[in-house]
């Protein structure tokens, strides 16, 4: 009895994961991404910066505000409007920093790896700093706000206000977390030995 041999098994090459040169394949596309989100967010801030500095030299508005009770309004939204112009300065100083960086890594500059990890780390910091600010401004709200309204109408605006408090704090705070565990995996990637040895050729 003859047996048929079995189908050859095509041979799949193993996959790629570094170029021609030598650079790890996942570089220069996170670079360059990451690149044109500090470019936009940099133009971005820098608008903001712009209309803060309007906003803050609007007499009409300045005399409002300081004839207005706003002891109800959260005690960060109050800081946040006196150092808007500050605040998105220094923002678009961390987009042009990231893009910088960016720049500096794909011209295999080690300064730039290590500027990067840096805002990694950074940029996380901040977005659980934003996520405390979320809650914080809804905590002063559910706390002064339902004062400002009829007694009959002061409990369902406060379970308003809880029920909004904890959606988009809870927002904020898996986004912020999510953005961790993605930074998290960045920072070991860059740390892997490939990467470098990648920059120490430079």
């Amino acid at each position: 009895m003859s047996t048929v041999p079995p189908p050859l098994q095509p041979k799949v090459a193993p996959r790629a994961t570094h170029t021609p040169d030598g650079a790890p394949k996942f570089l220069s596309p996170l670079a360059k991404s990451i690149l044109v989100v500090c470019i936009i967010s940099a133009v971005c801030w820098a608008g903001g910066a712009l209309v803060a500095l309007f906003l803050h030299q609007w007499d009409d508005l300045q005399r409002f505000v300081a004839e207005t009770d706003l002891s109800w309004m959260p005690p960060s939204l109050r800081w946040f409007g006196r150092h808007a112009v500050a605040i998105n300065l220094a923002m678009l100083a961390v987009c042009v920093a990231g893009a910088v960086a960016c720049w500096g890594m794909l011209r295999r500059l080690k300064w730039a790896l290590q500027l990067f990890i840096v805002l990694l780390v950074l940029t996380a910091l901040l977005n659980f700093y934003g996520a405390w600010v979320v809650d914080d401004i809804f905590r002063q709200l559910v706390l002064h706000l339902p004062a400002a309204v009829d007694d009959m109408d002061q409990g369902e605006l406060r379970r308003e206000l809880q029920v909004q408090r904890f959606l988009y704090t809870g927002m904020a705070l898996a986004t912020a977390l999510a953005f961790a565990v993605l930074h998290g995996w960045l920072l070991v990637r860059l740390g892997r030995p490939d990467v470098k040895r990648w920059f120490a050729k430079a």
